[in-house]
Formats: structure tokens, C-alpha cells, sequence
């Protein structure tokens, strides 16, 4: 809607400018028009992060990084536009701010997530390396790394249980069938 009102603000003025319609009070002053253009600047990053989760193609391990380069927008943006030197008008900033606030809310909770921070280390194009890149904290890569190993323990550990078992087994009628274990684990 915003880019249709801006595309046709000067059919926009002079609908509602025209007083046979009654329309007056929706006239938008010249700092509206200002604040619809950043708004729309803005909502454009937010629209391709939502598509970028909408894909089939979007794993748990890109919610991070994803979420990094949101943050690294919101301050860039609070501070100066993207595209030049020209600051935001104070009604989109004070939105930026309230959106970084919640955006950083989110962050804690993923960053303090076991799961996401297994599935980062896991991805073959993060792995730790994204870690030590984006400055988390020695002990919290230590943290992760030793989860990872917890986890792949405990895997292991059923895993061979399992194997065991199958091989106390001697009927042959039964399958050999190694049973999966990775659903009952919890994160």
C-alpha cells in the first residue's frame, strides 16, 4: 500500500485536496510524505527477511546469522540511511529503536538456545568459524562446542545400545534393522 500511495502521490493530493469528495483530512503534509518513504525503505529489508524464512530452503542454522544482519541494519539505519548521508525522520527512528529492542529479545533467546547454536556449528557454511567471526563470547563457544559433544554422546551411546541389541538377537526371520534414536532427545 505504501509504495501504491507513493507512486501516485500526485493523484493522492489531488484526490484528497478536491473538496466536492470531503476528503481534507486526509491530505498528508509534506513530513508524512517524508516518513512513508523512510517507512517504506525500512519495510523492504523486513519484507525480503520474511520471504528469506518462507522458503523451503531456510534452515534453523540461518536464523542467526539472518538475525545478525537485521541487527546490523536497525543500528546502520538509526543512525544514517542506507543509501546516503541523510538521516530518518524521528517518528522512524524511534520505531528502529523499538524494533532493535525486540529483534535483541528474540537474538537472546536463540543465542541461549542449545539447538540453534548445535545447528550453527553443524551447517557446513557456519560452523564454528561463525562463531569466532561474530564475536561470541570464548565461553560460549566452549559451551556450544561442548552441547555438540553431549549431544553426539548421547547419540552414540543409544546408538550403540541398539546395535547390541540387535546382535543378542539371533532370530533370523527379523530384519536387521538399526532403529533411530535421534527423535527421543531432547534440546
Amino acid at each position: 500500500m505504501i509504495f501504491v500511495a507513493l507512486k501516485y502521490r500526485r493523484a493522492y493530493r489531488e484526490f484528497t485536496n478536491d473538496e466536492s469528495n470531503g476528503l481534507q483530512s486526509y491530505v498528508l503534509t509534506s513530513a508524512e510524505w517524508t516518513v512513508l518513504e523512510d517507512l517504506k525503505d525500512i519495510l523492504c529489508s523486513f519484507k525480503d527477511a520474511t520471504l528469506f524464512f518462507s522458503r523451503d530452503s531456510a534452515t534453523l542454522a540461518s536464523v542467526i546469522p539472518t538475525m545478525d544482519k537485521i541487527d546490523a541494519l536497525l543500528a546502520t539505519a538509526i543512525l544514517k540511511r542506507p543509501t546516503g548521508d541523510k538521516t530518518f525522520s524521528a517518528p522512524i527512528k524511534a520505531a528502529l529503536l523499538k524494533s532493535k529492542h525486540t529483534l535483541n529479545r528474540y537474538y537472546s533467546l536463540a543465542y541461549h538456545s542449545r539447538i540453534y547454536r548445535i545447528a550453527l556449528i553443524l551447517h557446513p557454511r557456519y560452523k564454528i568459524g561463525y562463531l569466532e567471526d561474530n564475536d561470541w563470547e570464548a565461553d560460549d563457544i566452549k559451551t556450544a562446542k561442548a552441547e555438540l559433544q553431549e549431544v553426539f554422546d548421547m547419540y552414540n551411546d543409544a546408538y550403540d545400545a541398539a546395535v547390541i541389541e540387535l546382535d543378542d538377537d539371533t532370530s533370523d526371520d527379523m530384519p536387521t534393522v538399526v532403529p533411530c534414536f535421534w527423535f527421543a532427545f531432547e534440546f
